[in-house]
């Protein structure tokens, strides 16, 4: 599932940046001749203080993936596939392996003809092709599904996103994860667990 989070933290923006809320210093030149210049003012970055320099909020990717009910619920569903999946291929692998068993007691004990060997390898070929196929199918139904779930993830952080940022006042909302592109982020910034509330409430039962 690393795609998944993958995906979150480009949705959200994984980005390092630099906000500044400048007011920028006068071009230096005096109104009238004999009046002294303008003093030029410099910005200076003040210490967190609750979020008041910028319009900016960062999402814990890490936390929305675990604690996102539709998200857990996806997953569960796509674990389920996959297991079944697995257990679909691994009976039919053993099941062909006893076979193939079978057929070499029968060659050592000289029960079979020439003309059965012949027989029987070919249907073990066969059949070792039918179950290569299936399997690349299967492995293609996951993927495909894995798409499908990390697109519906997508949609639904990005639509419910489009609503509360601008209701808050936001104009950059990040996604942080521990170990990515964003190296530091104050906790007065961190919007997960009203996101996070927002979103289950939103889509509680899909």
């Amino acid at each position: 599932m690393k795609n998944i989070q993958t995906i979150i933290n480009a949705l959200l923006g994984v980005a390092v940046l630099f906000l500044l809320y400048s007011r920028f210093f006068s071009n230096g030149e005096s109104s009238e001749p004999g009046q002294p210049m303008a003093k030029k003012r410099t910005m200076v970055l003040s210490a967190d203080s609750g979020n008041k320099m910028g319009a900016v909020a960062f999402v814990n990717t890490d936390t929305l993936l675990q604690k996102f009910e539709s998200f857990k619920k996806m997953r569960e569903s796509f674990e389920k596939k996959s297991m079944q999946a697995e257990n679909e291929l691994g009976g039919q692998m053993r099941a062909l392996e006893s076979e193939y068993m079978d057929v070499q007691k029968k060659i050592q004990a000289g029960t079979m003809t020439e003309s059965l060997i012949k027989d029987a390898e070919q249907t073990l070929g066969r059949k070792q092709q039918e179950l290569a196929m299936l399997r690349e199918q299967r492995s293609n139904q996951l993927m495909e599904e894995e798409k499908n779930l990390s697109r519906k993830l997508n949609d639904q952080i990005f639509d419910y996103m489009q609503e509360y940022a601008p209701a808050h006042g936001l104009k950059y909302v990040l996604g942080y994860t521990r170990g990515g592109g964003i190296l530091y982020a104050a906790d007065s910034l961190d919007i997960t667990p009203a996101v996070l509330e927002g979103l289950n409430s939103k889509y509680a039962g899909k």
